[in-house]
């Protein structure tokens, strides 16, 4: 029996950047097509160092979803899924700095900006654009993850087991984090992939780092939020998460005061209004 996907996302900003006068600097996308489902969050950095952030953040969402949607016909097989995503990361960087370049060629460093760009680095193109990448596709058999930065990917079975399908990055120390604008971003780039009906996955989930680091119970909030939103799609359904979620993240984005976004994908089955030939809409959200 095919599993159909769908997703959904929202995002918060954060009490320190409306108190700085920043922009928000994260971005998130949604594409839902047919039995599948592709969701990306970003986290542009908010050192003044990189003060074109956010639309690094964007460029990164709307390239990755992208990339991995048109991977999707050779996302069949869990065993082969981890290359292909290596793959995709690969050009991600690739595509990402020629828009960044072309993004400088039509909106030159000016004004402020230009005390900022390092001067003894003008190769050093990409910095002002610094931003962390994390992108989810389900498949029919395939859950996969591609990340540079960081910030949480999470899986969660059936049973409310959750799982981490990428391995940590050894770079990441609390305060900095790789980035998309490093010299070679290759080098952080991870990917993770799950079969789904062996794992028995029904959802997986994406966030940004303004929602782990104001959590208190450091250890176990990942599983704790993985098992609660299990619960609330059977329980309630996915418009009620929908609907609550920015709420959700308002209190997180107040409390540790980065911008906060999360991005999930679950099967349609969960939500206990859909009905056998339920799927969700395929437009495309991005923020």
């Amino acid at each position: 029996m095919s599993r159909r996907w769908t997703a959904l996302s929202g995002t918060h900003i954060g009490s320190v950047h409306v108190r700085d006068g920043l922009p928000l600097q994260d971005a998130h996308t949604v594409l839902v097509a047919d039995d599948t489902a592709v969701v990306a969050v970003a986290d542009g950095h908010g050192h003044r160092l990189h003060f074109r952030s956010h639309v690094g953040s964007a460029l990164a969402v709307g390239i990755s979803a992208e990339l991995l949607t048109a991977a999707l016909p050779r996302l069949t097989d869990p065993a082969t899924a981890p290359v292909v995503l290596r793959e995709v990361g690969t050009e991600l960087i690739s595509r990402w700095t020629r828009a960044v370049h072309d993004h400088v060629a039509q909106q030159p460093f000016a004004g402020d900006e230009l005390a900022l760009v390092d001067p003894a680095d003008p190769g050093l193109v990409t910095r002002p654009y610094g931003s962390t990448v994390l992108a989810m596709v389900a498949t029919d058999r395939v859950l996969g993850v591609l990340q540079i930065g960081d910030g949480d990917a999470v899986v969660v079975t059936s049973a409310g087991t959750s799982l981490r399908p990428v391995p940590e990055d050894p770079d990441l120390d609390g305060s900095r984090t790789t980035s998309l604008c490093q010299r070679d971003p290759g080098a952080s780039l991870r990917v993770g992939a799950l079969d789904v009906r062996a794992e028995d996955l029904v959802l997986g989930y994406l966030c940004t780092d303004g929602f782990s680091t104001s959590r208190v119970d450091a250890d176990g909030w990942w599983r704790q939020t993985g098992e609660e939103l299990v619960g609330f799609a059977r329980q309630h359904g996915f418009a009620w998460i929908e609907e609550r979620l920015p709420g959700w993240l308002e209190e997180p984005a107040a409390i540790g005061g980065d911008d906060t976004t999360l991005a999930l994908v679950a099967l349609t089955s969960l939500d206990p209004g859909a009905g056998p030939g339920a799927t969700a809409s395929a437009t495309p959200t991005t923020r």
